[in-house]
């Protein structure tokens, strides 16, 4: 009876624990349905070309540099005193020779000079007549001698105050623009004048002095495949001056690259800036009367540097082209499989757009440029 019972009991047991674990399993979610993505085609591959072609090549550099002068005429009074009565021209105004700059105030001694400027005219002509008359023979030597002093002091007493007024003017000695004006001076009009001391200075336009100069160093940033840099003693560079309203058509002409040794051996300038390029023009363009295309100091013009060419040969954008293991490569399209494949080309002559195609390719060939 009581193995009847215990037998019971675990059959009970054994029962439970089977239901709570049917229990337990509808706890968990259920399983979703995984559903396969749909099957797309894939969008087929657009390629660009770019179909070989002839063409020229030129390879070098350009820039932009300034034409300047090297040698500024120093203006300054030869004695001391007297105080600026007024300036007559401005930084940057060009000036020609003989251009009056300066001028002190000369108010009393404009008077003395006007006076003898009279009696130097009267004895001059009273003593012309007097040698006439002395050459004839009707003057003895010893009246001749005595009006040929009074004549001298009469002279001397004349230039000496022509030359004491010109003193208080100051003239442009060369034609050029003005770069330097003393304002201790011309700004307090009471400061005396220092004998010597610079007024003004004139870029001298004198072609011994003209250069068109340009930074080697800015133009090496701008583009280091093809620096200035490379440029030498001798090299003759094409230079153009922008066009204008009244002539559009831009005017070319030719200067050489000059090396600082030189220009100091024929100028006399004891320092250069070894930091730029000195081009000495040798020639000038025929501006006629279109007086904006004179060439002065700070005139900006274009140069040209012509480095090598090719003419009539095969062409491709560089871009195009790539190089592993020191030898160059395009792609073409292999219209069996529609894919990119591998093409091996020498390349000549390259400038910052195009490359020189000598094998590999051939006029009219279609060439991957995506």
């Amino acid at each position: 009876m009581k193995k009847r019972i215990l037998v019971k009991i675990v059959l009970f047991a054994i029962a439970a624990v089977m239901i709570a674990s049917f229990a337990a399993c509808g706890l968990f979610p259920s399983e979703d349905n995984i559903v396969a993505p749909a099957l797309k085609t894939p969008k087929p591959v657009e390629y660009q070309f770019y179909s070989v072609t002839k063409g020229d090549i030129i390879k070098g550099s350009s820039g932009t540099g300034s034409m300047t002068s090297i040698y500024y005429y120093k203006h300054a009074f030869p004695s001391s005193g007297g105080i600026i009565k007024a300036v007559y021209v401005t930084l940057g105004q060009y000036v020609n020779k003989g251009d009056l700059l300066v001028e002190t105030d000369n108010s009393a001694l404009e008077l003395d000079f006007l006076e003898a400027s009279i009696e130097y005219t009267e004895a001059k002509d009273k003593f012309d007549k007097i040698m006439e008359e002395y050459n004839k023979g009707n003057v003895d030597d010893t009246s001749f001698r005595i009006e040929q002093l009074k004549y001298q002091y009469v002279e001397a007493k004349y230039t000496n105050l022509k030359n004491a007024y010109e003193n208080t003017k100051l003239i442009a000695q060369v034609s050029g623009k003005v770069v330097y004006i003393n304002t201790e001076y011309t700004t307090n009009t009471n400061k005396e004048i220092v004998a010597g001391e610079t007024i003004v200075a004139i870029d001298s336009e004198d072609e011994k002095y003209m250069y068109l100069v340009f930074d080697k160093s800015l133009e090496a940033q701008r583009d280091s495949a093809a620096t200035p840099q490379q440029f030498k003693v001798g090299t003759v560079l094409t230079l153009t001056l922008n066009p204008t309203k009244a002539d559009p058509d831009p005017i070319k002409f030719e200067g050489v690259i000059v090396g600082t040794d030189q220009i100091v051996k024929d100028t006399g300038i004891g320092y250069l800036d070894s930091a730029k390029y000195y081009c000495k023009l040798t020639s000038y363009p025929d501006y006629g009367y279109d007086e904006s295309r004179r060439i002065t100091s700070g005139t900006l013009i274009r140069y040209t540097y012509v480095e090598d060419s090719r003419e009539d040969v095969l062409t491709i954008p560089i871009n195009t082209c790539y190089e592993y293991n020191g030898k160059h490569y395009v792609y073409m399209l292999d219209y069996t499989t529609n894919l990119k494949k591998e093409v091996y080309v020498e390349l000549g002559l390259a400038n910052d757009s195009y490359v020189e195609v000598i094998s590999g390719l051939k006029r009219g060939d279609r060439i991957v440029t995506n």
